[in-house]
């Protein structure tokens, strides 16, 4: 038996601590916010189906629908989206993650719509809109979603937005580079280079706020993007840019062991096996070129699940212990 006082001193020590036992009585890594509950899956389940609804509606009854149902559909669903998600409780991580589907449907309909608009004030279907004026609609539409889903991200920190937004970029700089008309390689790979040094910043952004898995999308994505993109717009005989291909990716080795980043490691294991492929593929045709590439990208590999095996489990320590995005903000 303890008495009142004994009792005091316990709760300052547990409190002192960090350990909280949590209202399902599950302690730590319990607790009604570890599990998927039926609202949440029914949530992405929507989100999804609402998606591919949207598109394929749109591809398959786009002259039916008239400019009004063209643009009211993906309006109404960007509204719809963003209401639910507003209106959901948000306090728990499993609230959280479903107003993120939410969200992240709401601005890929809100993208849609702008670029349905654009369309239309060219004329619609019936006009005829050539290459240039598609793919200025193109990157205007993916600008808007990489405005928004920035905006999102920020307030939710939550990875499905830091992918959403990473893949806005990806086709900003695509249609940025086809509206206009990118021949060298070095120009392609620099737009490239732009978009990583933005996910680059917000990863490290994300990681000063402690935010885990959003920071290591961003991480994969700003390392992956560059690297895999040197390999490809470099073509027959420009070397120079192989090679600064191969450098990222260790580079990104580099990174991940100072950072502590999964999805640093991951970028470079991606960079690597490309590399050595590539430059086995276009500068070692014979059959033995080909095998010491193949054991050489194995043992590339095997570094790398050496690597995450050490970096995961300080990953999920790091979890543990992260605030949430809600008492974050409440702090600020």
């Amino acid at each position: 038996m303890i008495d009142a006082r004994q009792a005091e001193a316990i709760g300052k020590f547990e409190a002192a601590s960090g350990i909280v036992p949590s209202p399902s009585g599950g302690g730590q890594g319990a607790g009604s916010d570890g599990s998927i509950t039926a609202t949440e899956v029914i949530t992405y389940a929507g989100a999804l189906v609402t998606l591919a609804g949207l598109g394929t509606l749109l591809f398959t009854q786009y002259r039916q629908l008239g400019a009004l149902g063209r643009l009211a559909i993906p309006g109404l669903v960007a509204i719809a989206a963003l209401v639910v998600a507003r209106l959901l409780p948000g306090q728990r991580a499993r609230g959280r993650r479903a107003q993120t589907s939410l969200v992240t449907l709401g601005v890929a309909a809100i993208g849609l719509l702008v670029g349905q608009l654009q369309a239309e004030l060219e004329g619609g279907p019936d006009a005829n809109i050539g290459p240039d004026t598609g793919y200025r609609i193109i990157l205007v539409a993916a600008l808007a979603c990489v405005i928004l889903a920035g905006v999102a991200l920020v307030r939710l920190r939550a990875g499905l937005l830091a992918t959403e937004l990473s893949v806005a970029l990806v086709v900003s700089a695509i249609s940025f580079i086809a509206w206009l008309h990118l021949q060298g390689a070095w120009p392609r790979e620099a737009v490239f280079v732009a978009v990583a040094i933005i996910l680059l910043a917000g990863a490290e952004y994300g990681r000063r706020l402690k935010t885990l898995w959003a920071t290591e999308i961003l991480s994969f994505f700003g390392l992956t993007i560059p690297i895999v993109v040197a390999f490809i717009v470099a073509g027959d005989g420009n070397l120079p840019l192989e090679l600064m291909g191969g450098l990222l990716a260790v580079g990104a080795f580099a990174a991940a062991v100072y950072r502590g980043s999964a999805g640093y490691a991951l970028a470079g294991g991606v960079g690597l096996f490309a590399f050595v492929l590539d430059i086995e593929f276009r500068y070692f045709r014979s059959s033995l070129g080909f095998a010491v590439s193949l054991v050489i990208s194995g043992l590339a590999l095997l570094g790398i699940a050496l690597l995450l095996a050490q970096l995961v489990p300080r990953l999920q320590r790091k979890a543990s212990t992260l605030p949430s995005p809600a008492s974050g903000a409440g702090n600020r």
